[in-house]
């Protein structure tokens, strides 16, 4: 560690210790993984209050002490979430708890020590070889348990820990219930019970980030009756559960399945809409008409829409965490083969889109493709596994310069590229042809002569993701754009 380093980092423990005395008399939480989940549960939890209107909790953030985690935590304590947001409930909240002084953020392991409640948001990663097997992958187990293994080693034997992350079902009884329990032993706390819960979180990062947490319904178990109620306690002390009532399982197991089913289900609703958006556009026929007619059924109501591809942290992989916890936790030989062929017809949707987009360009050397949203869903700015990503390196194969919008990330990490967020920027480089790939709210509101500003004359648009409706679609034609759309088979040039 260089001096500047040091300086930095005894800075850091100067703050914890002030806050530890400042929040002496509160319970206090630590919230493990500040990325897009942690950094809003942090902010939940700080929002809680005791019958005198009072902050409930000191809340802990920590992360790794290597660049990303740090930027993480120094983001926090100057009083900014670490991601843009455009939940601006969550930005007034987390605001006015870091005011309040409950919240702080640390990679100092003193943390665990004080911890009366541990909540676990670390990732758990997934290595995919190649997008079209999914059988074939590598699931860093191992890192995780590692983590929980330091974590083991620094809890106080009384404390709660929440596991969030998403992890192979079985997890919390055949492999942390037996690391808590030994390390406890080590420790000399011979005859203590392991306060172990699992619950997934639904977290839904856009407009609604924060309420997807403390105003939505939440799934948990526990090790045992203590680990149980402990957890009902204090999901309740931030949760409306009166009007979103906790939904307790049997046992641990049943909730890790529960979180890995969930996406699962939605994954492959994504893959079968996708067999049928190639069917209605040879057929001529508008899907998304056909879709809002099938929902008037009750039972058919959360039939999913064509799309341009599947991003994130959850349905690109979920299934293939749940396949690993089946072979490797419950030693059984078969896979989850549906689950596993719908990551597969998912990972494969942007080429989808490439070869519409080829069809009308033929070969793209040298031509100017432009992709509007990079993020993996609208109006967040995560870009994790988003689908703009294969797109773009596809793309950039075919030689084509390929440009990207996004209304919200500037950064790129995955591409190491800068991402325009002023359409203005793009007169320059007028495009020959534009993907919409993500429906942020901005896209939406675009009106058909402002295309004009980042198009070349009669440019290919390509609408991916219903940002584009049929009144705009006219208009764009009159001006001599062609176009055609993901699911909309009766634009026709």
């Amino acid at each position: 560690m260089g001096k500047e380093q040091l300086k930095h980092f005894k800075m850091r423990a100067t703050a914890l210790d002030v806050f530890f005395k400042k929040n002496k008399d509160r319970k206090t939480v630590v919230i493990q993984g500040l990325g897009f989940v942690g950094a809003a549960m942090l902010t939940a939890v700080a929002r809680a209050t005791d019958s005198n209107n009072k902050p409930l909790y000191a809340v802990i953030g920590t992360d790794l002490p290597n660049a990303g985690g740090m930027n993480k935590i120094d983001c926090i304590n100057e009083g900014k979430l670490p991601f843009k947001c455009s939940d601006q409930f969550l930005q007034r909240v987390f605001t006015k708890c870091f005011r309040q002084g409950n919240i702080i953020a640390t990679c100092d392991k003193r943390a665990y020590k004080v911890a009366d409640i541990l909540v676990v948001d670390i990732n758990l990663d997934v290595k995919k070889k190649g997008l079209k097997n999914s059988s074939k992958n590598k699931v860093f187990f191992s890192n995780f348990v590692k983590a929980m293994r330091q974590a083991a080693k620094l809890v106080k034997p009384s404390c709660l820990i929440i596991i969030e992350s998403t992890v192979p079902p079985g997890t919390c009884e055949k492999v942390l219930l037996p690391i808590f329990k030994l390390e406890f032993k080590n420790r000399g706390y011979l005859r203590r019970s392991v306060d172990l819960v699992h619950s997934y979180e639904r977290v839904m990062p856009g407009r609604n980030y924060l309420n997807s947490i403390i105003s939505y319904f939440r799934v948990f178990s526990g090790i045992n009756k203590k680990a149980k109620k402990k957890a009902r306690e204090f999901f309740e002390s931030f949760i409306d559960a009166k009007k979103y009532p906790l939904a307790e399982l049997e046992n641990t197991t049943a909730s890790e399945i529960g979180k890995v089913l969930e996406n699962s289900f939605r994954a492959i609703n994504i893959a079968l809409i996708q067999e049928w958006t190639e069917f209605a556009e040879a057929a001529g026929v508008d899907l998304y008409k056909v879709l809002d007619a099938i929902r008037k059924r009750e039972t058919h109501r959360n039939i999913m829409n064509p799309g341009f591809g599947v991003g994130g942290y959850c349905l690109t992989k979920d299934s293939i965490i749940a396949d690993f916890g089946l072979r490797n936790l419950f030693r059984k030989r078969r896979r989850l083969a549906m689950s596993l062929n719908a990551v597969n017809v998912n990972d494969k949707m942007p080429f989808h889109s490439f070869s519409i987009l080829t069809k009308q360009l033929g070969k793209l050397k040298d031509k100017t493709v432009l992709i509007m949203g990079v993020s993996y869903l609208k109006d967040i700015s995560d870009t994790r596994n988003s689908p703009s990503e294969i797109f773009y390196r596809i793309c950039a194969r075919q030689e084509a310069k390929v440009l990207a919008h996004d209304p919200l990330v500037e950064y790129w990490p995955e591409m190491k590229i800068k991402v325009s967020n002023d359409l203005s920027e793009l007169r320059k480089n007028k495009a020959d042809a534009v993907i919409f790939a993500v429906n942020h709210d901005s896209y939406l509101k675009l009106r058909p002569v402002v295309f004009a500003e980042f198009l070349k004359p009669k440019a290919f648009i390509l609408d991916a993701n219903n940002v584009i409706n049929d009144r705009k679609s006219s208009a764009l034609r009159k001006m001599g754009y062609r176009l055609l759309g993901v699911g909309k088979g009766h634009w026709k040039f």
